[in-house]
C-alpha cells in the first residue's frame, strides 16, 4: 500500500457524529433567528476544488509523461500529488486547492481539497476517513477552544482499469497526512460531509478572528450541506449561545443529540448553557448523561478530563481520564494528569501509581525526568 506522509492541522471545534433514530423525523432549528448584521459572500462548493486553467494543463501535462501514462489513472494522481508536496510548507492555513498548489502551501484539509480537485480533475473516485489523533491546543480565544485531528483520503482503482489487467491487492492508493503511531480510524465521510468540514473550518478562522456574523453564515451553509454533521451543529449552537441568541443555542443542542451518535461534545456544551442559565436540576442530569457516556473517539474523553481539571471538577475528570486510558493505554501524559487529579482529590497512593504508570509508558528521557521528580516528591510526604 503507498502512501504520502505529511504534516497538517486540522481545526476542530470538537466533534460527534449523527444517526437518526428509525421513523422520528427530527426538524433543524429555524436558523434565520440569528440577525447578521452585516453580509458576508460564503464561497461557493465550486471555488475551493476549481483549478486554474493554468494548473489544470500542468496536471495532464504530468500525467501524459511516457513514464506515467501507463499508469492507472489513482496512481498518476498519487505520483503527481507525491512530486508536489516534496517542498510543501504544511502550515496551519484553510487553503483552496488552486492556492494550496500555487503557494506549496496548507494544512491537512487543504492537501484533503487538492487531492480532491486532482481526483476530480483525472475522473478518480476519492474517499476521505476522519482520523482521531491526540489532541493538541491550536488557539484559543475568549474561551474558544481549538484542537487538532486529521483525515486521511483514499484514491480507488476504476473499475474499467481492473478489466485493462491494472490490478493489486488493495486497489486503492491511501494518502496519509501526518499519520501517527497513536492515531485511531474513524468513519468514512460522504462529499457533503467533507465540504462541510472545510466550511466549518473556515468559519474556525472566522471565530478567532471574532467574525461572528461571518463563522455563523459559514455554519450555517456546513449544516446545511450535511444536515446531521455534529462538529457544525455543535459549533453553531456555542456561537450562538455566545451571541446572545439562548432558545436557537438550546434549540442546536436538541437537535444535534437527537440526530448524533457521539453525543459527549453536545452534552459537554449544552451543560455550559444550562450552568450558566442556572438551571442547577438540569444541568445535573445532563452532567450524569456525560459521566456515564461512551465515546467512538477515545480522545474526546481527554479534551473533557482537561476542561474539568481546569475547572477544578477533579471528580469528573478523573472518570474522564480512565475512559480514556482504557482505550488508549500507552499515553504517558493521561498518567501524569491523572496523577495530579488523585492528588487533588487526597488520594496520595493512587497518585504514586499514575505516575508509575507514565514512567512505564514514557520514551522520552525529558518526560520520565519530571515524572521521576514528581514520585519521589509524592513520596517524600509520607516520610
Amino acid at each position: 500500500m503507498q502512501r504520502i506522509v505529511v504534516f497538517c492541522l486540522l481545526l476542530l471545534t470538537q466533534a460527534c457524529q449523527v444517526s437518526p433514530q428509525a421513523n422520528h423525523v427530527v426538524e433543524l432549528p429555524d436558523l434565520e433567528q440569528y440577525k447578521l448584521e452585516s453580509k458576508h459572500n460564503v464561497p461557493s462548493i465550486e471555488s475551493m476544488y476549481q483549478l486554474s486553467e493554468a494548473q489544470k494543463k500542468q496536471l495532464h501535462l504530468f500525467v501524459n509523461k511516457a513514464s506515467i501514462s501507463t499508469l492507472p489513472k489513482h496512481a498518476q494522481a498519487f505520483k503527481f500529488l507525491q512530486t508536489r508536496l516534496v517542498n510543501f510548507d504544511f502550515d496551519g492555513k484553510n487553503y483552496f486547492a488552486s492556492e494550496s498548489l500555487a503557494l506549496g502551501q496548507g494544512n491537512c484539509m487543504a492537501l484533503a481539497m487538492l487531492t480532491y480537485a486532482v481526483a476530480k480533475e483525472l475522473g478518480i473516485d476519492i474517499n476521505f476517513q476522519v482520523m482521531h489523533t491526540i489532541p493538541v491546543l491550536l488557539d484559543v480565544s475568549d474561551k474558544l477552544a481549538i484542537t487538532s485531528d486529521h483525515v486521511r483520503s483514499f484514491l480507488y482503482l476504476k473499475d474499467e482499469e481492473k478489466q485493462k489487467g491494472y490490478f493489486n491487492p488493495t486497489n486503492r492508493i491511501v494518502i496519509d497526512y501526518f499519520p501517527d503511531r497513536y492515531d485511531r480510524g474513524g468513519k468514512l465521510i460522504s462529499e457533503s460531509e467533507f465540504f462541510a468540514m472545510f466550511y466549518r473550518n473556515l468559519a474556525a478562522d472566522a471565530l478567532v478572528e471574532n467574525n461572528f456574523d461571518y463563522a455563523y453564515l459559514l455554519l450555517k451553509q456546513a449544516v446545511t450541506l450535511a444536515p446531521e454533521y455534529g462538529p457544525a451543529i455543535n459549533m453553531l449552537a456555542v456561537l450562538s449561545r455566545k451571541q446572545g441568541y439562548q432558545p436557537l443555542a438550546e434549540a442546536l443542542y436538541q437537535y444535534g443529540l437527537e440526530v448524533s451518535d457521539d453525543k459527549v461534545t453536545l452534552l459537554n456544551n449544552y451543560h455550559v448553557l444550562l450552568v450558566k442559565q442556572g438551571r442547577v436540576s438540569e444541568a445535573k442530569s445532563i452532567k450524569d448523561k456525560i459521566l456515564l457516556s461512551n465515546d467512538q473517539n477515545p480522545y474526546i474523553w481527554y479534551v473533557q478530563a482537561r476542561d474539568a481539571i481546569a475547572a477544578n471538577d477533579f471528580y469528573s475528570a478523573k472518570i474522564y481520564l480512565k475512559k480514556f486510558i482504557k482505550n488508549a493505554s500507552y499515553y504517558h501524559k493521561a498518567y501524569f494528569d491523572l496523577a495530579k487529579v488523585h492528588f487533588q482529590l487526597g488520594e496520595p497512593y493512587q497518585a504514586k501509581k499514575a505516575i508509575s504508570l507514565a514512567l512505564t509508558h514514557s520514551s522520552s528521557t525529558e518526560d520520565k525526568g519530571v515524572y521521576l521528580a514528581k514520585l519521589n516528591w509524592l513520596k517524600s510526604l509520607q516520610r
